[in-house]
């Protein structure tokens, strides 16, 4: 029986993501995940990145920074620090996807370049997911 299921009830997405790790376990594929957080008190959250290290390679996961903190050069600087993170797990190249609506100018001012991209659109209008790669 195959069931549709919107939302993803989060007991749901946690056991295929326990299922996946598993199985990666089983295969030797080994994952570091980490994340870098910008001030992490109740009150104020700056923002923050999730990544993690497997075959060599950096994952950004999510970058994300409060508006309050946006064009500070605080993305920026999490930017750097997970790269930093990600070469001290042994990481020889970074890898991030984007939106063409979202940051991929930001990227590219880090020094990421464009790899692959998915044309596609939203509400009729072109919607291009982007992926890029830096090399550490």
């Amino acid at each position: 029986m195959l069931e549709i299921l919107e939302p993803i009830p989060d007991h749901v997405a946690q056991r295929i993501s326990l299922g996946i790790a598993r199985s990666n376990e089983a295969c030797a594929v080994h994952r570091e995940n980490f994340a870098i957080v910008l001030g992490m008190d109740d009150e104020v959250f700056g923002g923050g990145v999730t990544a993690s290290v497997s075959f060599a390679v950096l994952f950004i996961n999510n970058l994300w920074v409060a508006e309050a903190h946006r064009r500070s050069g605080e993305g920026r600087r999490l930017m750097f620090a997970a790269e930093d993170e990600g070469r001290r797990r042994g990481a020889k190249i970074a890898c991030v996807d984007t939106l063409s609506s979202q940051a991929p100018d930001f990227y590219a001012k880090l020094g990421y370049e464009e790899f692959a991209r998915v044309c596609g659109e939203n509400g009729g209008q072109p919607l291009h997911r982007i992926w890029l790669q830096k090399i550490l």
